[in-house]
C-alpha cells in the first residue's frame, strides 16, 4: 500500500521549504521528498579551503529595500545580512562618449519598462511587442559597442542567459519592478551571514519529520483517490500537491494530469538561464569589483583569514568549464597584480539532473506558457522562483511563491475560493 499525506510537497528548495511550513503551521499534513541528498536546491553554500569563507555556489545576492520578503525570513530566522567589501563605481569612470551613449540607452529602457505594473499578474500583455532578444532590442537603439557590452553585462546579472536567447520583456520586468535602471543596476546587493543557504537549514530544522531525502519523483498522476507520487523509493498518495522543483527538471517527470498547452509547451521547451559561476583564491590588497563582456561579465572578491575568493560569472557557453576558463584569463588580465593561489570551486548547475539551469529567463515567446503554469489549478500546482509573478528568478520570488502556494492549497483543501497566483 502507498503511503499517505494531506499535502505533498516536491522539492525543498526556499519555494517548497516555505511552503511547507506555512501548510504546517495551518495544522496541515505535510510531507516534503527532496530528490538531493540536502536542502536548499539552488541555495548551496560550501567552505572554500585556505579562505576560511563559506562561498554560494548558487543564489547570493538580497536587495533589502526591494526584497521584503526574504528581510522578514532572515530577521524570523535572527540571520544577518552583509555588505560586500567593497563597490567601485563602474559608471561614473567611464569615457564620456561612452557614458552619453550609454545612459540614452537607460533612457530607453526606462521607457518601455514605464509601460509595466509588475504588481499585475499578467504584466507581460502591456509589452508584447518588445518581446523580442535582448540584443535585437540594443542593436536598433545604439551604435556604440561598448555602451551595448556595459547594458549587456547589467543584463547579465540579472538574467544569465545568452543575450540572444533571453526577451528584453524579462529585462523590463525587473526594471520595473526595482523602480527604474539605476535601482536596478546600482542597487544595495547584500549577501546573507553564513551564505544563502543558512535560510533553507534555519527553516528545515523547523520541519523535523517531514522531509524525506533522495526521494526522487519520477511521475506525477491525478486520480480519483487523489495525487499520486511515484519514484524509486515508492509511491505517495496525497490530496493536494505542490510541485516546487526548477522549472527545467519537470520535462524529465511524467506528468498524468491537466496542464494548460501553453503551459506544458514551455516546460519541454526549458529556458534559457545558462550562468557559469566560480570562484578562485587570491591574494589582493584591496576589494576587487569589475565587468566586462562577455568574459569575466562579473567579477568581485571576499576577504578571507588567510587569503581572498573572488567570483566570476559568464554565460555557460559552450560549456561552463570553457566559460569559466576564458573568465578567468580575462580577470588575470584585467587584474594583472593579483597573485593567485590555483584553488578553484564551482558547480556546473546547467549539467546538474536536478537543476538543467540556473534562475529562469523567459525566451521570447515563453512567457504566456510560465504564467500559465504558475497558474495551475488543485490539486496540482507550481510555486518557486523561477515563476514567481514579481521577483522571478530571485530568493524573493521563491519566498513568495511558497507562502502564496500555501495558501492556495489550503483555501482548496478547506473548500474556499481559490485565487489565481500572486506570489
Amino acid at each position: 500500500m502507498p503511503n499517505k499525506t494531506e499535502v505533498a510537497v516536491l522539492g525543498a528548495g526556499l519555494a517548497g521549504l516555505v511552503a511547507a511550513r506555512e501548510l504546517m503551521a495551518a495544522g496541515k499534513q505535510v510531507t516534503l521528498l527532496e530528490a538531493r541528498d540536502r536542502v536548499g536546491g539552488r541555495t548551496w553554500t560550501v567552505p572554500f579551503a585556505n579562505t576560511g569563507l563559506n562561498v554560494d555556489l548558487g543564489a547570493e545576492w538580497v536587495i533589502p529595500t526591494a526584497h521584503t520578503a526574504m528581510v522578514e525570513e532572515l530577521k524570523r530566522y535572527h540571520l544577518p545580512l552583509e555588505a560586500p567589501d567593497g563597490i567601485k563605481d563602474l559608471v561614473n569612470a567611464l569615457p564620456q562618449h561612452i557614458h552619453a551613449d550609454y545612459q540614452r540607452l537607460l533612457a530607453w529602457v526606462d521607457t518601455d519598462a514605464a509601460r509595466i505594473n509588475p504588481n499585475n499578474p499578467d504584466w507581460y500583455r502591456t509589452v508584447e511587442h518588445l518581446d523580442q532578444p535582448f540584443s535585437d532590442y540594443l542593436r536598433v537603439r545604439c551604435e556604440c559597442d561598448a555602451a551595448k557590452d556595459l547594458l549587456l553585462a547589467d543584463g547579465f546579472a540579472l538574467h544569465g542567459a545568452d543575450p540572444d536567447r533571453y526577451s528584453t520583456i524579462n529585462m523590463l520586468h525587473d526594471v520595473a519592478a526595482f523602480g527604474g535602471t539605476k535601482e536596478a543596476f546600482q542597487a544595495d546587493e547584500q549577501r546573507i551571514g553564513g551564505g544563502a543557504q543558512a535560510l533553507s537549514l534555519a527553516i528545515a530544522k523547523t520541519l523535523a519529520g517531514t522531509i524525506q531525502v533522495d526521494w526522487l519523483a519520477q511521475r506525477i498522476t491525478q486520480t480519483p483517490e487523489g495525487v499520486e507520487i511515484a519514484g524509486p523509493n515508492g509511491t505517495l498518495v496525497a490530496q493536494a500537491l505542490i510541485i516546487a522543483l526548477p522549472v527545467n527538471v519537470m520535462s524529465s517527470l511524467t506528468m498524468d494530469f491537466p496542464i494548460d498547452p501553453a503551459a506544458r509547451r514551455v516546460i519541454q521547451e526549458q529556458h534559457p538561464g545558462a550562468a557559469a559561476k566560480g570562484w578562485a583564491s587570491i591574494s589582493c590588497p584591496e576589494p576587487i569589483h569589475s565587468s566586462g563582456w562577455p568574459n569575466a561579465v562579473e567579477v568581485y572578491s571576499r576577504k578571507g583569514t588567510s587569503m581572498s575568493a573572488i567570483a566570476t560569472f559568464a554565460v555557460a557557453d559552450p560549456s561552463h568549464d570553457e566559460a569559466l576558463a576564458k573568465s578567468w584569463q580575462s580577470v588575470r588580465s584585467r587584474h594583472p597584480d593579483l597573485q593567485w593561489h590555483n584553488d578553484f570551486l564551482s558547480h556546473d548547475w546547467v549539467n546538474d539532473p536536478l537543476a538543467q539551469g540556473t534562475w529562469l529567463s523567459a525566451a521570447p515567446g515563453q512567457q504566456e506558457g510560465w504564467h500559465q503554469l504558475a497558474d495551475n489549478p488543485p490539486p496540482i500546482i507550481f510555486a518557486g522562483g523561477d515563476i514567481s509573478r514579481r521577483w522571478y528568478g530571485w530568493m524573493e520570488g521563491a519566498v513568495t511563491s511558497g507562502r502564496d502556494s500555501a495558501y492556495r492549497i489550503r483555501s482548496y483543501l478547506e473548500q474556499t475560493s481559490v485565487s489565481p497566483a500572486t506570489g
